[in-house]
Formats: structure tokens, C-alpha cells, sequence
């Protein structure tokens, strides 16, 4: 207790000694013979508690202690009086000026446990005090982090931001434009890498919710025997390790959107859960009788053809059919080249600034390799490729060298094939019945994919199918 400083005020030398005997062993003891000298000693030195006499000549203990207000406000004030002088002292406790007063005769050890219980309680308080103010602390710098986060976020996924030249794209924002402002549940389709989880964050900046949160979960990320409780939350009990209630992605999302990356890796029993929150909008956590009402707008997205997955019995009919209301298809980047280059040319601008990497383009050679490379890993490979480029770039034009070998043998091997009008003719081919496929066989969703009319793409498919028949027949 030696680092705490106490100061002893009496104007009689007796006193004063005593008072000063009863506390030197435990503490750094400090001694006035006045009020006055009292205040200087409190203007040079930082003191924890004044424990004082109240009938002093000049200034009496309660004076001496509303003045040392102003100096320090969290200062221990005790003051030692005799009878005649406690209703003046019972005013100056209730102004919150004096922590205690003690009558005289005072006992050593009864003052020495008063002090003791008062700076316990001072110690509470500065450590409540520093604690509070390293939350602040954190919490200021949390505050930061989620506001160069939410901007990141913001500048990657921001709805002027979906970058395209495309038919099949500007096709595709002119239907979500029908579909934003309404809570209707979206399912976006495509391939791995085309950008779904972009176009589920344009859908909820353009929603009504647009203020609320959005909630991306991978519904092929989360265990199997964890699902219910990451989807629907638990509460405090409801098995071994639950702590502490929890709330679910749904309740999470309440009043947002949800989106559902890949709901076709959900394993069946939470499909019948998801389903049950879909049609009634009803969740119930873990170990809880009572079911919450949610309102939540869902948007879902998937890699894999659901309406095959559910004649295998892999997805539920029923779900399907409650998720598939408003679905889209985002075409593979090979199905729309025109937006290769103002994809690549997005990236290494993005990149280039977070690398403090100026003047950097590509070459024409660099965008000729890009927009004859199949990219099947999509928008995501050709981010990645590009990014690999900036970081090897010195400045200047980026050069077909800087290309990764995976790349640029593909597209090699492209050019060393078939004729040139072979080679359009393949794949032309693969477009179009890949696209097919992925829309399972709708020719209307086809078309708008692909960027052209309907009646075309029927053309089209009737001179593939002549190809083909004609192959069959002269391999018999």
C-alpha cells in the first residue's frame, strides 16, 4: 500500500503525530499543521486521501476539503470532528464533499479500516476508469477497421462497379432492375467464379433494405453438425458447450438480406428447415419451444444444375421450387468476351493502387491472350491472373511474359488446333450448348445469355444438330 500517498491535517502537534503514527507503516504519509499549508502541498503533489481535523484556526477541515475539489475530485476525504459539529458535516456528506466523518475520540485501527475500505473502493474506480477508457480505445480503433473494411467492401462490391461490356450483362441488370425493389426470393445460377456473390450485393444496394445488413453464408462451408445452430441460433443450454444463447444467420439478417452461396451443398435436414423459415418465416433456435418470426430477403445462388439435383434426390423438389421465383443466369466469361478487357483493365487499376504501382497497362498482345483464353476458373482466375501480373510488373506496359504458363498455353494450344473457322466454329458449339445446359434447355434465357435473339439461337442449334447427325451417321 506504500504507493499510496495520504495527507494528515491538525493544527495540533499531538494530533498530528498520532495521526501520522497510525498510517506510516502502511503508507507514504504527508502532514500539514493547516488547512493552508494543506492546499500547497496538494498543488505540488498528487495525494490519495486527506484525512483532516475539522476545527482548525483560519480554515476549518470541511473548507480545506471543498477546496481540494478543484485540485483533485476523486480525492478519499475524511474528516475527524467532534459532536457539536455533525450536522454541519452531514450537509457536506450529502453534497458528496466528505467520503466519512469519524467522532473523536477516534480509534487507530477502526481509522486504518475506514482508509483501507476507501481506497479499495478508489482502486475500483480508476481501474473501471482505465478499463474504460482501453475499451474506448479498442472500440475506437474497432470502429476505424469496420469503416476501411466497410469501404473496402464497399468500393469491391459497389453496384457501379459491376464491370461489363456485354450483351448478356446489361440483359441481365435490365431484368434485376424488374426485381430489386421487391422482396421476392432471387436464385442466381452460374459457374464457379462469374460473380454471384457481386450481383446478390447489387441486388440488396438496390433493394429497399439497402440500409440493413447483408449476411453472405456458404452453405457448403458449414459442418454438417453445426448447421441448425449457425442457421437458426441456440439458446444458453441447448447442448454441451452452449454457454451462452446465439443467435443464427437468419436472426442475424432480420430486416437485411441472406444470401445463400451455393444453397445446392446444404445438406437435407436443413433443407427441410429452410424451407419451413421460407414459407412461414419462422425460426426456432436450438433448444428453444418458442418459434421468432424473421423478415428476411433471400437470395440464392448455386453452381450446380438443382433441377437434374433434385431428380437425383440430392435437392429437395419443393425447395427448388420456393427458391426458383426470380432466377437468373450469369453467363461464363467465355460467353461473354467483350467483358474480358474492362474486367482486366478494372483489376490492375484496383490492384495497381493498393501497390502504389503507377502507368501500368496492358499490352494489346496481353489482351489478345486474355480474350482468347477460355478462363475457366472465370472472373475469379482472370482477377487472380491479373493481380499475379501487378505484383511482377516494374511499371509500363504488362507483356505477354508476365502471363502465367497455364494461360498462355491455353492459349497456344487453342491456336495450334483447327483452322481459324474451325476453331470459331467449336467454339461456338461449346457456347451454346453449355449455355444450354446451364439453363436447363430454357432457349429465351439462352438467347439473353448469350446476347442474341431467340429465333438465332434456334438457327444455330439446328445446324449443330445437323453437325452432329451428320458425324453419327458417317461413323456407322
Amino acid at each position: 500500500m506504500k504507493h499510496y500517498k495520504i495527507l494528515v491535517v491538525d493544527d495540533e502537534p499531538a494530533n498530528l503525530q498520532k495521526l501520522k503514527r497510525a498510517f506510516v507503516e502502511e503508507y507514504h504519509v504527508l502532514s500539514a499543521c493547516s488547512g493552508e499549508e494543506a492546499l500547497k502541498i496538494l498543488r505540488a503533489e498528487p495525494v490519495d486521501a486527506i484525512i483532516t481535523d475539522q476545527k482548525m484556526p483560519g480554515m476549518s477541515g470541511v473548507e480545506l476539503l471543498e477546496k481540494s475539489i478543484g485540485l483533485n475530485a476523486e480525492i478519499i476525504r475524511i474528516v475527524l470532528t467532534g459532536y457539536t459539529e455533525v450536522e454541519d458535516l452531514i450537509e457536506a456528506i450529502n453534497t458528496g464533499r466528505v467520503y466519512k466523518y469519524i467522532t473523536k475520540p477516534w480509534e487507530p485501527m477502526n481509522l486504518r479500516i475506514t482508509l483501507r475500505k476507501a481506497l479499495e473502493q478508489l482502486e475500483l474506480t480508476r481501474e473501471n476508469r482505465r478499463l474504460s477508457a482501453e475499451l474506448e480505445k479498442v472500440n475506437e480503433k474497432l470502429r476505424r477497421e469496420n469503416e476501411l473494411l466497410k469501404s473496402q467492401v464497399e468500393a469491391y462490391f459497389e453496384p457501379d462497379n459491376i464491370i461489363y461490356k456485354s450483351r448478356a450483362m446489361r440483359e441481365i441488370l435490365s431484368l434485376l432492375s424488374r426485381v430489386v425493389q421487391t422482396d421476392s426470393t432471387v436464385l442466381v445460377q452460374g459457374e464457379t467464379g462469374t460473380g454471384k456473390e457481386l450481383v446478390a450485393r447489387y441486388i440488396h444496394q438496390k433493394s429497399r433494405r439497402a440500409n440493413e445488413i447483408f449476411i453472405p453464408v456458404n452453405c457448403g462451408a458449414i459442418a454438417k453438425e453445426l448447421a441448425e445452430s449457425e442457421f437458426f441460433g441456440h439458446v444458453k443450454g441447448a447442448f454441451t458447450g452452449a454457454t451462452a444463447g446465439k443467435k443464427g444467420f437468419f436472426e442475424m439478417a432480420d430486416r437485411g438480406t441472406l444470401f445463400l452461396d451455393e444453397i445446392g451443398e446444404a445438406p437435407q435436414d436443413l433443407q427441410v428447415k429452410l424451407l419451413r423459415v421460407f414459407e412461414d418465416s419462422l425460426i426456432q433456435p436450438v433448444g428453444s419451444q418458442k418459434p421468432r418470426e424473421v423478415d428476411v430477403r433471400i437470395v440464392a445462388s448455386t453452381n450446380r444444375n438443382l433441377r437434374e439435383e433434385t431428380e437425383k434426390g440430392n435437392f429437395r423438389q419443393d425447395l427448388f421450387y420456393r427458391i426458383n421465383v426470380f432466377s437468373i443466369y450469369i453467363p461464363p466469361l467465355r460467353a461473354r468476351k467483350e467483358d474480358v478487357r474492362p474486367l482486366a483493365e478494372y483489376f490492375m487499376r484496383r490492384m495497381a493502387s493498393q501497390l502504389n504501382k503507377k502507368s501500368l497497362q496492358l499490352s494489346p498482345e496481353t489482351i489478345f491472350i486474355f480474350e482468347n483464353y477460355h478462363w475457366p476458373g472465370n472472373v475469379r482466375e482472370l482477377e487472380n491472373e491479373v493481380e499475379r501480373m501487378v505484383i511482377l510488373a516494374d511499371g509500363g506496359l504488362l507483356m505477354p511474359d508476365l502471363i502465367s504458363d497455364p494461360v498462355r498455353a491455353g492459349r497456344n494450344k487453342a491456336r495450334k488446333s483447327d483452322s481459324l473457322k474451325e476453331q470459331i466454329g467449336e467454339l461456338e458449339k461449346r457456347m451454346i450448348l453449355d449455355t444450354l445446359n446451364t439453363c436447363y434447355q430454357n432457349k429465351s434465357q439462352a438467347a439473353r445469355a448469350l446476347g442474341i435473339s431467340r429465333q438465332t439461337l434456334i438457327t444455330k442449334l439446328r445446324k449443330i444438330q445437323t453437325i452432329i447427325a451428320s458425324g453419327n451417321d458417317s461413323g456407322q
